[in-house]
């Protein structure tokens, strides 16, 4: 058997109040570049989800977030490794996103998400946002 790696990695489901979410495109040359994703990014060795979370949100777009509490997971076999994603709600609390390292930023509605390029560990939170189920954060 190969050896294998493991990444334990988060993500945030951002909704703003008209109900899009926030999705951030990974940059051409990165791995899966060009693709949209739930922002987010790799939990470092003694940080929690949540602090990754809070982390790599104000470093990659320049917004403070508050985590509300997990959504959902996924788990996804590339060649070499084995990720674990973990999905969390969450709400903008200060800034207005924008991509620090260059990449695009956008809002999107649960229809458009069905048509966007996403990483393949995304399809299952895809269909769940499509039927509509917990929308935690996007009213009011």
């Amino acid at each position: 058997m190969a050896n294998r790696s493991f990444r334990l990695v988060v993500a945030a489901i951002v909704a703003g109040q008209d109900g899009r979410f926030l999705l951030a495109r990974r940059l051409p040359g990165a791995h899966l570049g060009g693709l949209w994703e739930f922002p987010g990014g790799g939990v470092e060795d003694g940080e929690l989800p949540e602090e990754a979370l809070v982390r790599e949100l104000r470093e990659e777009l320049g917004v403070e977030i508050r985590v509300l509490g997990p959504r959902t997971f996924a788990f996804y076999r590339e060649a070499n490794r084995d990720l674990l994603l973990l999905f969390y709600d969450a709400e903008l609390i200060r800034g207005e996103p924008q991509g620090l390292l260059g990449q695009e930023v956008g809002w999107f509605s649960a229809e458009e998400l069905a048509h966007l390029p996403l990483p393949p560990a995304d399809d299952s939170l895809v269909r769940d946002l499509l039927r509509g189920c917990g929308r935690r954060g996007s009213e009011g």
